[in-house]
């Protein structure tokens, strides 16, 4: 009897250890709303991409952490998934590739300890994760800036190499390095991707340091002609208000299979101040094009008013307009993609985060 209680109190006490060793969290937000827009329909969208995700870690020792993280994204008005958020969809759509990527968002596993964290797989861009810190809507919904508008854009990159540096005196270094998709085979994605392939990379230094934040990034697309952008920022908080500048250039030298060869520039300014549960938001983005027959330039107004009914439940609501040179420039900048030299567009629904 004493051998078979001491069995179990060891049993209890090794198996909370494990458990305090290993964390696992079940995350996710479900989003969905109303937007009109001239020239489309009324239909449901989201503000957030709904999603739902996994990730942990286990405590290796000496200070040292093995990490992961799985993440799905999907339309919750719909089922359906959301696209890959990669800028070369559209041309492999060009080249015959019917098939879409059936995980869209972060897989990949890593090591974390004194020195930084490093992760191997599918992770978000840092172009894409930093530049929503200067984006006053994080770049959700309608009124997102227009770095997602860039030929660029890509939220996540798949077979990436993902470093970020512990942080000194308010200083940090993220870097990636992602590898091309190279098969030497003979289908015309692979000789597409044989005369234009090559490596991406990105360097992200970043500077927070109580109200400042600064921050810039170098991006590389892989197989892509050697096509790359750049931007700079930052935010800076006064008491209850907070303001945000930012600057993104885009070079897309890639004009096989495309009409988008040329640059992108973009401009954005905006604010958010918070009283309590509510929310003000507004900015100002301006995107000028010179690619083929996408030339000319697009200002984008919007406000944005969210209100929080908990930590994690709030309603949000944005208004834009948009004013293009010409109907072409439209259909890039243009939130619904319609060919109109201006647009308006009004958003409104409700997020919930678990």
């Amino acid at each position: 009897m004493k051998k078979t209680l001491v069995a179990a109190s060891l049993f209890g006490f090794f198996s909370a250890l494990a458990s305090a060793q290993t964390s696992v969290n079940i995350y996710g937000i479900v989003d969905t709303g109303l937007i009109k827009e001239s020239g489309s329909d009324l239909r449901m969208g989201d503000y957030m991409a709904s999603r739902i995700g996994f990730k942990g870690n286990e405590d290796l020792g000496n200070g040292l952490k093995a990490t992961f993280e799985m993440e799905q994204r999907f339309r919750l008005a719909t089922g359906k998934l959301t696209g890959n958020y990669s800028w070369d969809e559209g041309i492999r759509q060009k080249l015959g590739e019917e098939e879409k990527m059936q995980w869209t968002a972060s897989s990949n596993v890593g090591l974390a300890g004194h020195w930084g964290s490093v992760r191997l797989g599918r992770v978000m861009s840092m172009v894409a994760e930093t530049f929503t810190m200067i984006d006053p809507f994080d770049q959700n919904g309608i009124a997102s800036s227009y770095s997602v508008n860039s030929f660029l854009h890509s939220h996540f990159l798949s077979n990436t190499v993902r470093y970020e540096s512990p942080t000194f005196s308010g200083l940090e270094l993220g870097l990636t390095y992602t590898l091309g998709d190279d098969k030497h085979g003979d289908t015309p994605k692979d000789e597409f991707v044989k005369r234009n392939g090559n490596d991406g990379f990105a360097i992200n230094p970043r500077y927070h340091n109580g109200p400042l934040l600064l921050l810039a990034n170098f991006e590389r697309a892989p197989d892509s002609g050697n096509s790359c952008r750049w931007d700079v920022g930052g935010t800076y908080q006064l008491g209850k208000l907070k303001l945000f500048l930012g600057y993104e250039r885009s070079l897309f030298k890639l004009d096989e299979m495309t009409d988008k060869t040329g640059n992108q520039k973009e401009w954005l300014a905006g604010l958010q101040y918070r009283m309590g549960p509510h929310m003000i938001l507004a900015s100002f983005d301006r995107g000028d094009v010179d690619a083929g027959k996408y030339n000319g330039h697009a200002n984008k107004y919007a406000v944005g008013y969210n209100y929080d009914f908990s930590k994690r439940t709030f309603l949000y609501s944005s208004l834009i307009y948009v004013d293009s040179s010409n109907d072409n420039v439209g259909s890039v900048y243009n939130s619904n993609g319609a060919a109109q030299d201006s647009m308006t567009g009004i958003q409104i629904g409700l997020n919930h985060k678990f």
